[in-house]
């Protein structure tokens, strides 16, 4: 009995601090941006503008007090009445899956089963009935869940699992993110498919508004993460939810938002959102002494941001750039490749950091470092050789796979780092049973685009790939087999075997046909297949194309006019009888599909194209 007493009054506490520093956050210097965000393009409703009034009523009412449930906005219009309301509630519940329910307009209101959804009323009082060990029991279950279906399961027997959706997600988000890519998405079929996952989201989405702020943010990234579908109602109530709230949002949580939002598509909620953080930090800039915060703030506003806010954060950072810690130096690199912008001077400083205190930085965090100065195009030879030196006096710390990635990277950089290249070939010399098929294909890149030859030891070396490289030949594609045999070309070496087999009529068909060619009859004016063109007794009707999806780099500075290395590339193909279409990748990325389909038209049948225009 004592201790039920003793948990209303916790709760009850915990609530009145809440509802102040809600209060508080509400008169907060930064509260007027967030208000005229409201009113950015959302649904077009004069009722999604918020005045300081209503705000502050609704601030200081108990949630325990609201009868109705949360409205569900979305760019749909708002719902006449309650009673509507509660009945989408229920339809948008089971319709978050998308193929694998039925259709909203079928499925019929469902009870929900014991531990999942309750009134935000009926909620409270089982908040205040419940004694602390049965949420520390919950909890250790928790923690003890190896699959985002085990969650599931745990929350659908749980009594307290309404009051922690949160924390369900975000588990169910931590076990699914650290599996192999494959695994990732068959796990993710399997959430979508549990009976439970709807009833969580729906419950995610009658506490939106009276969760704490972090498991707002952190509900958020989870649903994302996990795939739910940007359009549904669960994703559209939590974007708003977080646009009403955004003044009561600490470091951590921008940052989480902003993760969240950097994989959104485009709409109005989410443009509503980006542009209420990029007034926020405008306005919180001047008062900032936190470079950590300052690094939420150049992750919040993105790469859109204008060059004078890039500049002003800059400025910030740079005076305070002598106190810098060294997590903060390590992820100055990554924010600022975020933020697509090259500061210099932040660079060398941070770079200054890390040199020195290089031993005590993991693997993965440099490896992180570099790929952001690949996206930043920074070259700092003094902070390579470091990176590379390290690794190379350890080299019994690390296992090959991270070996091989760091190789990876440094080819991207185009740095050579003789010393680690040496120390690990004598390493595959050693030991090449060691190597699967992925590690060998990187290694010959790596080593065949810096043009290294280990010192004394070049034919050991190229005889050891071969050597583990032939096991794979068997199973080995068309495509990899080529690559592999250049790459041991560029290195001045022929793999018998392979080269045997790369020259077999069907591996040399197959990757003719497969670069990207099409066959077009000229009387007809339409593609035919290569069996057609075989059958054919006259095959000198049939045009030959090829369509070369070229990166923005093979082209000059604006321009589709192509560099030596693509324009030499062309003139062979029109020597091998090959009409050459060279599509923009980056240009043609951004057309729709009907655009897309339209722009391929026009360079396929050029003729056609010009009779229509005229």
């Amino acid at each position: 009995m004592l201790n039920s007493k003793m948990n209303k009054k916790l709760d009850c506490f915990i609530r009145t601090v809440r509802q102040l520093q809600a209060y508080h956050d509400a008169w907060s210097p930064f509260s007027q941006p967030a208000m005229r965000m409201f009113a950015l393009g959302i649904n077009g409703h004069k009722s999604a503008i918020l005045s300081s009034s209503p705000r502050l009523r609704l601030l200081s009412t108990s949630p325990c007090w609201f009868q109705s449930p949360v409205q569900f906005y979305s760019q749909d219009k708002p719902f006449s009445n309650t009673e509507d309301a509660r009945a989408e509630e229920q339809r948008a519940a089971n319709a978050l899956l998308g193929d694998h329910t039925q259709s909203p307009m079928t499925v019929k209101p469902i009870q929900p089963p014991s531990g999942f959804l309750v009134s935000p009323k009926e909620d409270r009082s089982a908040m205040e009935e419940d004694g602390g060990s049965v949420s520390e029991q919950f909890f250790a279950n928790l923690q003890k869940c190896r699959s985002p279906c085990d969650v599931l399961d745990l929350a659908s027997k749980s009594s307290v699992s309404q009051k922690y959706p949160s924390s369900c997600l975000a588990t169910m988000w931590m076990l699914t993110k650290k599996l192999p890519a494959d695994q990732k998405n068959y796990e993710k079929i399997l959430i979508f498919q549990h009976p439970h996952f709807s009833q969580l989201c729906q419950c995610v989405m009658h506490e939106a508004k009276y969760m704490w702020r972090d498991d707002l943010v952190y509900s958020l990234l989870g649903v994302v993460k996990l795939g739910v579908r940007q359009n549904t109602r669960l994703v559209q109530t939590l974007l708003r939810v977080c646009q009403e709230r955004l003044n009561e949002f600490d470091d951590r949580c921008l940052s989480v938002l902003a993760t969240a939002l950097q994989g959104m598509e485009s709409c109005n909620n989410v443009e509503a959102l980006r542009a209420g953080l990029k007034l926020l930090v405008e306005q919180r800039i001047p008062k900032t002494s936190s470079v950590f915060m300052l690094q939420t703030m150049m992750k919040c506003i993105g790469k859109n941001a204008p060059l004078t806010l890039k500049t002003e954060l800059e400025k910030k950072i740079l005076s305070q750039i002598d106190d810098i810690s060294l997590p903060n130096a390590q992820h100055m690199f990554s924010v600022l490749a975020e933020m697509d912008y090259r500061s210099v001077p932040i660079l060398n400083a941070c770079s200054n950091k890390i040199i020195k205190n290089i031993q005590g930085i993991p693997l993965w965090n440099q490896l992180m470092i570099l790929r952001s100065c690949r996206d930043l195009q920074y070259r700092n030879i003094t902070l390579y050789s470091a990176v590379a030196d390290y690794v190379a006096s350890a080299f019994y710390m690390w296992d090959t796979k991270q070996v091989v990635l760091l190789l990876s990277t440094f080819e991207n950089l185009g740095f050579r780092p003789v010393g680690l290249m040496d120390a690990f070939a004598e390493e595959v010399v050693s030991n090449p049973e060691s190597l699967n098929m992925k590690d060998i294909l990187v290694i010959l890149r790596t080593y065949s685009a810096l043009n290294h030859i280990p010192k004394d030891q070049d034919q050991r070396f190229l005889e050891a790939l071969n050597s583990a490289f032939s096991k794979y030949l068997p199973r080995i594609s068309n495509v990899d087999l080529l690559r592999t045999v250049y790459s041991f070309c560029i290195l001045g070496y022929l793999p018998q075997c392979a080269l045997d087999q790369l020259l077999q009529d069907e591996v040399l068909h197959d990757l003719l046909t497969s670069d990207f060619e099409i066959l077009i009859d000229a009387d007809r004016r339409i593609a035919v297949s290569n069996t057609e063109v075989d059958q054919s007794a006259d095959d000198s009707k049939i045009q030959r194309l090829a369509v070369l999806c070229a990166p923005v780099t093979v082209f000059c500075v604006n321009s589709r006019h192509p560099r030596g290395r693509m324009a030499l590339k062309m003139r062979h193909l029109n020597l091998l009888g090959y009409r050459v279409i060279l599509v923009h990748y980056q240009e043609f990325q951004k057309l729709k599909k009907e655009e897309a389909l339209e722009f391929l038209k026009k360079e396929i049948f050029p003729a056609e194209a010009h009779l229509g225009s005229d």
